[in-house]
């Protein structure tokens, strides 16, 4: 983000993404994780789980790939139900990276696209999110070290009220 943009006070996410450069480079990033935890709440997860395509260049595009699918969301199992409806969720790097993927395909506007404003405006949050957690991302070089969460809902804090 901009410095205009953060003395204006606007989100990081309201003009993701910032390039193309950037974006690839945030594709190569997530591609190299070995996990990651995505955390956020079921309504988001399930929304996540029947946008994102299985083969986001056949579905977008509609370019066959023939080599199968990019996406491939953990067993429900291993998706962690917490307190206050959120979710934790463990995704490999490749399927963080069709995430990113889809978030970013989705952005482009046309007449025929399948995808509202909202679709892109939940696009645009959830990419940003990625991205934002991929610029703290340090390779580890073979040492274990903690997996990266991303958090793709913000919590808001209200204020105390009593009178």
């Amino acid at each position: 983000m901009g410095i205009i943009a953060k003395l204006l006070g606007k989100p990081p996410y309201s003009n993701w993404p910032a390039s193309y450069d950037s974006y690839r480079a945030d594709m190569a990033k997530a591609a190299g994780l070995g996990v990651a935890r995505i955390r956020c709440h079921r309504n988001t997860w399930a929304y996540l789980l029947e946008n994102v395509p299985k083969d986001s260049e056949t579905t977008i595009t509609g370019h066959e790939r023939g080599q199968g699918s990019a996406f491939r969301p953990p067993a429900q199992d291993e998706v962690t139900a917490e307190e206050d409806a959120m979710v934790t969720v463990p995704l490999s790097g490749t399927t963080l990276a069709a995430v990113l993927s889809w978030c970013r395909n989705i952005q482009t506007d046309t007449l025929r696209g399948p995808w509202t404003e909202l679709d892109r405006s939940i696009g645009r949050r959830v990419g940003a999110a990625i991205s934002q957690a991929l610029d703290n991302v340090v390779p580890s070089n073979g040492a274990d070290g903690p997996t990266t969460v991303i958090y793709l809902d913000d919590r808001v804090t209200a204020k105390d009220t009593t009178p």
